[in-house]
């Protein structure tokens, strides 16, 4: 990972598109699951899920994804020490109680060090980004 502007660009663009998402569920409505831990979850985490996972296959070919809903199914991808963490919808409980407080975030991990992220809010608009050595900003909706 070697150009990690684009790479951020890339990232904060999956967040954006997952959010859109997750608003064309709360457009639709939505039933609640349980997941084996007892906590909540939606078509809206599974659908921001998988256009994430489809967007950091095209950004960055070969590096694993560790995210919520695979790993709550039992899917870890074999990783080493480099890989992208998910969370495609961060306060479902938020989410299932019609609040505005929950996220979409994408972090990648590299020689097991936080080294780039986004968190965006699907609700306001706003994108927190930040890469180690670059700093953070917010971009406005």
């Amino acid at each position: 990972m070697s150009d990690h502007s684009r790479l951020l660009e890339e990232m904060a663009e999956a967040a954006r598109e997952a959010g859109a998402a997750i608003l064309e569920v709360v457009r639709r409505g939505f039933e609640v699951e349980t997941k084996g831990d007892s906590s909540p979850v939606t078509i809206a985490d599974r659908a921001a899920e998988l256009v994430i996972l489809s967007a950091l296959a095209r950004a960055a070919p070969g590096v694993p994804v560790i995210a919520e809903e695979e790993v709550a199914a039992g899917r870890i991808p074999a990783h080493d020490d480099t890989y992208f963490l998910v969370d495609p919808l961060d306060g479902t409980k938020e989410f299932v109680r019609g609040g505005d407080d929950y996220t979409v975030n994408i972090g990648l991990i590299e020689q097991g060090t936080p080294k780039l992220g986004v968190v965006f809010t699907p609700s306001s608009g706003k994108l927190h980004a930040g890469s180690v050595g670059a700093g953070a900003w917010l971009q406005e909706g």
